[in-house]
């Protein structure tokens, strides 16, 4: 794994193909505490996801994937036809009366995929140290 770091302390490495698979085994073990909490706050309307994935066509027909890993609020909400409607609410907590959501161990990551190329970029050194130190020790295993 290549790293590089910018002014903001990001640290960015390219990564094997593999690695969104690790991270969808560490996003697997937090999910039903996501549930659970999504149980809670749907009376008010609101849907909390732990990963927000978007998707770009590129110019030369490739595509390429974003996956942003942390804690997006949703209010769900009904078109004129009744269809379910998704508006992004923001990254805090827009109740403040609302439970404290459950933490994501992977906040602050951003994926970007493009083919078998892979670059992920941590928000930060102790991100990139602590998921780093979690990833090692899941293969460890």
């Amino acid at each position: 794994m290549e790293s590089t770091r910018s002014r903001k302390r990001r640290v960015s490495i390219k990564a094997p193909l593999s690695i969104l698979a690790r991270f969808n085994l560490i996003v697997g073990e937090i999910l039903p505490a996501f549930y659970e909490y999504n149980n809670l706050v749907k009376q008010k309307g609101l849907y909390l996801k732990p990963v927000h994935v978007v998707v770009r066509r590129n110019p030369d027909g490739g595509v390429t994937k974003y996956f942003y890993y942390g804690r997006y609020w949703y209010r769900i909400e009904r078109d004129s036809l009744g269809r379910l409607k998704w508006v992004y609410v923001g990254r805090v907590k827009p109740i403040p009366e609302l439970p404290d959501p459950p933490e994501n161990p992977l906040e602050g990551v951003v994926v970007k995929q493009y083919n078998d190329v892979v670059e992920v970029i941590f928000a930060s050194e102790e991100v990139f140290k602590m998921i780093y130190e979690k990833l090692s020790k899941e293969l460890s295993h």
